[in-house]
């Protein structure tokens, strides 16, 4: 017998085998454990509320030649560029 058609028959047998013991224990497994998790609803939040503000400072610089930077006050233009 060739030996590729060894291992093609050897492989085939592995994987009858092996859901032939994965239906017996899907079969075996007749436990009626039945587990209910029940949440109650809270009404107080949990998480802390942010009570700091962070605020930031722009400063222009004047450039000389290059593209300019987007504007942050509206989006989708370009700024000066002075």
């Amino acid at each position: 017998m060739n030996s590729r058609i060894r291992w093609i028959i050897g492989l085939l047998l592995a994987l009858v085998i092996g859901l032939a013991v994965g239906l017996i224990i899907v079969a075996a497994d007749d436990s009626d454990d039945s587990t209910t998790v029940t949440l109650e609803p809270t009404t107080e939040s949990t998480r802390p509320e942010a009570t700091e503000t962070i605020e930031t400072e722009t400063t222009e610089t004047s450039t000389s030649g290059g593209t300019p930077a987007p504007s942050p006050d509206k989006p989708g233009t370009v700024g000066s560029g002075l």
